[in-house]
């Protein structure tokens, strides 16, 4: 099966535009779809399936609104299907919870985003020590103890840096956030 592409996708009538915002969601609807079937192997087909309705139904998307949203319809009522095949054999959440779920998870997707953005513009605030030593500890999980060997400190102290670093990536994202609600 041919994957798509936004350079390929004109062959079948979808918009480059409509084939980035596609692919670029693919990892959040895959994470929607397991969250509402209890995270089963099967996620992964009712994304294709998703993805064949989403591709289907391309003309009807209104690119004035959020890609995402539109495409988590779509997903739920692929995740619905789903459970109605699978009912006879397995125990499966029932419609209420899988709305439920559903909601919560709209809102926090668009959250989620705005919290990623906030963090990655208060880490291009830091300065690069800091940087470096948040990239060991949490990018390459390396243990304080190491850390704070190699910058000839104690744990302690390496331990305290940590946390005021922390605390001002905290206190930035949340003043960053709170301008973004304002704006």
């Amino acid at each position: 099966m041919e994957t798509m592409s936004p350079a390929n996708s004109e062959a079948s009538g979808i918009s480059p535009e409509f084939a980035q915002h596609l692919i670029a969601s693919q990892s959040a609807l895959y994470a929607f779809i397991a969250s509402l079937m209890g995270g089963v192997s099967e996620a992964n087909d009712v994304l294709q399936e998703t993805n064949l309705k989403l591709c289907n139904k391309a003309s009807e998307y209104d690119p004035a609104q959020p890609f995402l949203r539109w495409a988590y319809v779509f997903a739920r009522f692929e995740v619905m299907a789903w459970r109605k095949k699978q009912s006879r054999s397995r125990i499966v959440l029932d419609d209420e919870l899988v709305a439920l779920i559903a909601s919560d998870w709209e809102g926090t997707s668009a959250d989620s985003t705005q919290q990623i953005s906030a963090l990655e513009g208060c880490l291009d605030k830091l300065p690069p020590q800091q940087r470096d030593l948040l990239d060991a500890r949490y990018g390459r999980g390396e243990a304080v103890q190491d850390i704070a060997a190699r910058q000839c400190r104690t744990e302690n102290a390496m331990s305290a840096l940590f946390y005021r670093v922390r605390k001002s990536l905290a206190d930035c994202i949340e003043l960053a956030l709170r301008r973004e609600t304002y704006e």
